[in-house]
């Protein structure tokens, strides 16, 4: 038997009780939950997180769409100053629902446009909502008006890349 994870912010509904025409879920993590949301995803912070989710089931598949809120400090890549990111963002995912021994195909290149298999009868839309908060988060947060550790401390830019080497050769020789 496979060990169930340990989500940092779990929400787990029964499937079984979920009709086709769905149903509504709104979420907000506590303190707790967004101190070990901020450790899983290597922030300083998570101050809030809450989202609503929709999420409707047939025989062959489980249908998900939803927003998702939140506030959190990170560090800035230019100056690594902390500063505050804000997340409202909206998803809408499709699972394919599989038998708990059927096997699943890996990731590849030829499948990544492929719904996500999902086994058993338990689906964790807080688990899901912390995901799609991350997917969410700016790749590259820049603090406003940051300026560059490179900028501050580095060396002036040269207008070329040939510019060091101005003065090093001597023009004058003689042509034979």
């Amino acid at each position: 038997m496979t060990d169930k994870p340990n989500y940092e912010f779990s929400h787990e509904v029964d499937l079984t009780k979920i009709s086709k025409d769905g149903r509504d879920y709104r979420l907000g993590a506590d303190a707790s939950a967004c101190k070990r949301i901020a450790e899983r995803l290597g922030v300083p912070s998570v101050e809030a997180l809450s989202g609503e989710i929709h999420i409707a089931v047939t025989r062959k598949a489980i249908f998900t769409r939803g927003s998702v809120q939140g506030r959190l400090t990170r560090a800035c890549v230019v100056s690594l100053e902390e500063m505050s990111e804000i997340v409202d963002d909206t998803f809408e995912i499709e699972f394919v629902r599989c038998a708990d021994d059927a096997p699943t195909e890996e990731d590849s290149a030829e499948n990544w446009h492929q719904p996500e298999a999902h086994h058993g009868t338990v689906f964790d839309i807080g688990e899901l909502l912390v995901q799609q908060f991350s997917l969410a988060l700016d790749p590259f947060p820049r603090k406003p008006g940051a300026v560059s550790l490179a900028q501050t401390y580095g060396t002036e830019a040269l207008s070329s890349p040939f510019s060091v080497l101005q003065g090093k050769i001597d023009k004058t020789e003689e042509k034979q």
